[in-house]
């Protein structure tokens, strides 16, 4: 929904398309090239039996852990930064790149069969734009810091890896089939939409918000923490 007197509204910019690219990847496309890293963090370094090695350093293990997370933090910032500007650079070369100032309406609550319209306003399109990449930051992050769960409790990186697709995948399907099953909304991958709250479309079940969302989403991020580094500083991973 966007209306600007330097756009046509049926002719979608370079920045329109962007917006929808990511809105449409959150769940998959940017999850799955976050596991293509985040899933081999410490798995890998068994795999490759460098493990030993970096442990013998003078150096806490708590410490490497958070140097790990630290680039994989990089990274996911990157992924997102890289794929926003592929996409607004190939995309504006056929749709052009004005749009920048186009009006966004969000605020949009969805709740039963009623929308709610109380909280909308329109919002510039580049304004938009930075709160979904926010949100799909976090989303992802959320993915990464499970994913480096996993790679820590799981000794091979290709078990690691598919561990983790075969759960976001299963959560996309999920999402389209959770709203008889209410306790649903607990598990991380029905919470991974978070964009779907600006741009008002219906949450997979009823009630869900996005503040609730989010904090469904930092609960799953501190325990995958809390796990990562109490089984990386405690347990003998060097076997």
């Amino acid at each position: 929904y966007y209306l600007d007197h330097d756009v046509n509204p049926n002719s979608p910019s370079g920045v329109t398309f962007t917006r929808e690219f990511l809105g449409n990847s959150v769940t998959l496309f940017i999850p799955l090239l976050v596991l293509a890293v985040a899933g081999d963090l410490v798995s890998g370094e068994r795999t490759a039996g460098t493990i030993k090695m970096l442990l013998t350093r003078p150096v806490r293990r708590w410490k490497i852990l958070l140097a790990k997370l630290a680039a994989l933090t990089l990274y996911v910032s990157l992924i997102l930064v890289t794929a926003a500007a592929l996409s607004y650079g190939i995309s504006g070369m056929f749709f052009g790149y004005g749009g920048w100032d186009a009006p966004v309406f969000t605020g949009f609550a969805v709740n039963g069969a009623e929308l709610g319209t109380e909280f909308v306003r329109a919002v510039p399109q580049w304004l938009f734009l930075l709160m979904q990449g926010g949100l799909i930051w976090f989303s992802a992050m959320t993915v990464a810091l499970l994913a480096v769960m996993v790679s820590v409790l799981v000794r091979s990186t290709a078990a690691s890896i598919v561990t983790m697709m075969a759960a976001i995948i299963a959560g996309t399907i999920l999402t389209a089939m959770a709203s008889s099953w209410n306790s649903a909304k607990y598990l991380f991958a029905v919470n991974l939409e978070l964009t779907g709250y600006l741009e008002g479309t219906p949450p997979p079940i009823a009630g869900m918000t996005l503040p609730f969302s989010l904090g469904v989403l930092t609960v799953w991020s501190a325990v995958s923490l809390i796990v990562s580094f109490v089984v990386f500083t405690k347990q003998d991973i060097m076997n």
